[in-house]
């Protein structure tokens, strides 16, 4: 009787251990597969993340691509612009693209060359608008033509610095036509040499 009982305790013992072993088994594949699970999320997940470091890396390239190319326009209208003697519209062009790229040699250079040329425009300008009046002055002088002795001394003046020799000595001249004209001297000479028909300039 002891023999069969023996065998009975081993055969239950014997059950249990495969089942554990069984049980075991599952746990570890169950393990496994959670472990797969795992690295297959962080893989998707660097990959995820990729996509999204290109997606946000794009448009920075794609800006820059297009800050340089807005660059290269803006300079290029600003050369076709001064070749043509449009200055002012190639001062506003090498601004705007030094505005986009400050320190850009290229841009600053060509915004000091324009400021130069302009001033430079400006001041012949003024120099030929100054020469014009002297000889309508002399004319008018010459032919006795106070009025527009008067006038022309006026817009002269107006080119001369504050308080300057040249000043006084226009006023001087301006006060000694006023006296003939309050005199009405050479009347009939009047408004010969200024006249709308006969424009200075």
């Amino acid at each position: 009787m002891l023999l069969p009982s023996l065998l009975s305790v081993t055969a239950a013992k014997v059950s249990r251990i495969g089942s554990w072993a069984r049980s075991a088994s599952t746990i570890r594949w169950c393990r496994g597969l959670a472990a797969s699970a795992l690295i297959l999320g962080v893989a998707s997940g660097n990959m995820s993340l990729g996509v999204s470091q290109s997606a946000i890396a794009a448009p920075s390239i794609s800006a820059t691509a297009q800050s340089k190319r807005t660059f290269d326009q803006l300079m290029n209208v600003g050369y076709a612009a001064s070749r043509q003697g449009d200055l002012n519209t190639a001062l506003i062009n090498f601004r705007r693209a030094l505005a986009l790229r400050p320190g850009n040699p290229y841009a600053a250079a060509a915004v000091d060359n324009m400021d130069y040329y302009i001033q430079h425009a400006r001041y012949a300008a003024r120099q030929q608008t100054i020469t014009q009046l002297e000889t309508r002055l002399v004319n008018a002088i010459n032919q006795k033509d106070w009025v527009c002795a008067a006038t022309t001394l006026d817009e002269l003046t107006m080119y001369t610095k504050p308080n300057s020799l040249n000043r006084e000595r226009l006023i001087g001249h301006r006060g000694e036509v006023a006296g003939y004209l309050d005199a009405r001297l050479d009347y009939e000479s009047w408004s010969t040499v200024c006249t709308a028909q006969r424009p200075v300039y």
